[in-house]
């Protein structure tokens, strides 16, 4: 062969003594690939175990996050109070967004198997953490434990994908997903019913999880064993790759992503928006960001080294452009996780936590809902451009008419919002199973993680502006009105201030003096107003979701990369793949 410079990706040889795909990072023999694939291969006890792994992974990941986020107040009255009782969801986000693109591109490189292992047993590890946990703080470091293993549970879509077909990616992803849909759909539910029927209350959240991710630990053990370092690297040595990794761009990520999310997640809650603290961390995050893009563009690949993130991915016809229109689709998700039990409880107050919890239930529901239809449109649509053109635009209308909700109107909110959702999760289907078909096989884990950690700091982004306009709009329109329905009551002023100080929970009822009918009339006046109060959030859901559809009409058709390609095979007996194993091991030895 002559020699020169190799491609990003290049077959270079059939022959199984030499690597079938070769580039500056990868040397990967042909036993790795997805071809010849023994009889019965899917029907194997080792790729069924997979998927049970792949499962039990997944809901554990929903446990972790969405049942502690809807039982804070109760853990704040158990073990608080405490001033960090916030840092129990930010750290769990936190461990998340950091762990995305680490996650995908390190698993590329090194292999799957030992990470899937590590990070569940790390998500395990915070179960029980959190479970004995006696203070608030402890419980911030168990749910930072589960956020950096979610980080390798969500990762699912990277390494199913490369087990089946190309095909039939959409409709396997969507078949994970939906195997939480108890948690997804129902998780608000289900915290406020664990809280108020159970002895142990919300720990019920942690020993779930522990389950979950006890039995994903021992499932990936035994039956998941995709290709190893040796089947991906035939020229170089374990401590040879490790010397080249982005060691400066690791360190850029982490500290700029963790600073940035840590910066917008402060304002208006831990800090003021103006604060130093809040200015200078998301300056100093951003800043560093903008430096790791740089340094793995144009420096770590001159000193022959791998990029954590590899910038030629960008360059790919629809890979960025899908990215973007994921991020400005998924910011909507992310916030309305946040904001949604807000308008439930202002717009329609009830003494029932449980019947808020239905209401909210709405969220989760839509968007898995959109996921499965997403899943089926994927594979047997291939106008997936169109696809996403259709589920933007309907997400910019359903949005706009969530505007026109008024107070009381509780059916038509849940109608709304679930067809708003709807429209999220078809987008979010479509860039996790779609956006790497384009790209080299070897990237798929950066591909998707550099996806999740933009699509994290996007929401975080969202969040943070719609809960600002949230606050602003709050005080200037809900307290006022409150105010001089008050004052038309002849409530004296420190029953004015009582009433003041219980506008976020509308408990005015437990003001001294305060009877049931003017506590009615003061609740009836707070849902009105907050009804105004509302439409500015929705239009700058408008904004985000006008952001998405404006991309997608540079997104492109993934459908002539539905094919029955295979990326890889996993190995051992489970799969009866057991003579390629050997023969990798044989000549690992013989290198050594």
């Amino acid at each position: 062969m002559e020699d020169k410079e190799l491609p990003p990706t290049q077959v270079v040889s059939q022959d199984s003594n030499e690597p079938i795909i070769q580039n500056d990072t990868f040397a990967i023999k042909a036993e790795a690939l997805g071809n010849d694939l023994p009889p019965n291969y899917y029907r194997s006890i080792g790729f069924i175990g997979t998927i049970f792994a792949f499962c039990m992974s997944n809901i554990s990941q929903f446990i972790s996050f969405i049942l502690p986020a809807n039982m804070l107040t109760f853990i704040g009255q158990d073990i608080g109070p405490s001033p960090n009782l916030t840092w129990v969801s930010l750290a769990y986000s936190l461990g998340l967004s950091v762990g995305f693109l680490l996650v995908g591109r390190l698993s590329d490189i090194f292999g799957r198997r030992w990470f899937f292992i590590g990070g569940n047993a790390l998500s395990l590890i915070g179960g029980i953490v959190g479970a004995a946990a006696k203070d608030v703080e402890t419980l911030i470091a168990a749910d930072l434990l589960m956020g950096l293993g979610g980080s390798v549970q969500i990762s699912f879509t990277v390494a199913v994908s490369e087990l089946v077909p190309n095909k039939y990616r959409p409709s396997t992803i969507v078949a994970i997903f939906f195997s939480s849909f108890q948690i997804a759909c129902f998780g608000p539910v289900i915290s406020q019913s664990i809280v108020s029927t159970t002895t142990q209350t919300w720990r019920w959240a942690y020993y779930l999880n522990i389950i979950c991710a006890g039995l994903a630990v021992v499932a990936f053990f035994f039956f998941y064993h995709p290709p190893t370092f040796s089947l991906l690297h035939m020229n170089r040595s374990f401590k040879q790759q490790l010397r080249r990794q982005d060691l400066v761009g690791f360190i850029l990520f982490t500290g700029g992503l963790l600073l940035f999310i840590m910066g917008l997640s402060w304002g208006g809650l831990m800090y003021p928006w103006g604060s130093a603290h809040v200015i200078a961390t998301i300056v100093v995050g951003f800043v560093a960001l903008v430096l790791f893009v740089l340094y793995d563009a144009y420096v770590h690949p001159r000193i022959h080294g791998d990029p954590l993130l590899p910038t030629h991915l960008f360059r790919k016809p629809g890979y960025l452009a899908m990215v973007a229109a994921a991020t400005g689709g998924s910011s909507v998700y992310y916030s309305m996780n946040v904001l949604a039990p807000q308008q439930v409880a202002y717009l329609f107050p009830s003494p029932s936590v449980i019947h808020a919890g239905w209401l909210t239930c709405s969220v989760g529901s839509g968007c898995l809902l959109g996921q499965i239809v997403a899943g089926w449109l994927s594979q047997y649509v291939h106008r997936s451009r169109w696809i996403m053109i259709g589920s933007c635009s309907m997400l910019v209308a359903f949005a706009a008419a969530m505007t026109s909700v008024e107070a009381g109107e509780s059916s038509k909110w849940v109608g709304l919002m679930i067809m708003a959702m709807f429209s999220v999760g078809i987008i979010e289907t479509c860039s996790l199973s779609l956006a790497p078909l384009s790209l080299p096989s070897e990237d798929i884990g950066a591909a998707l993680g550099a996806l999740g950690s933009i699509r994290s700091a996007g929401g975080s982004v969202s969040t943070a502006v719609l809960s600002t306009i949230l606050n602003n709009k709050v005080k200037a329109i809900v307290a006022p009105a409150v105010m001089q329905e008050a004052q038309k009551l002849d409530l004296s002023a420190a029953q004015i201030e009582g009433i003041v100080a219980q506008l976020a929970t509308g408990m005015f009822i437990s003001v001294p003096g305060v009877d049931v009918e003017t506590a009615t009339k003061l609740s009836l006046v707070r849902s009105v107003s907050a009804a105004d109060a509302w439409r500015y959030v929705w239009y700058a859901v408008i904004a985000f979701a006008g952001l998405a559809l404006i991309l997608s009409f540079t997104t492109i058709d993934y459908g002539q990369y539905l094919t029955d390609e295979v990326t890889r095979k996993m190995h051992g007996r489970t799969v009866g793949v057991v003579e390629s194993e050997k023969r990798s091991d044989e000549r690992s030895d013989e290198s050594v």
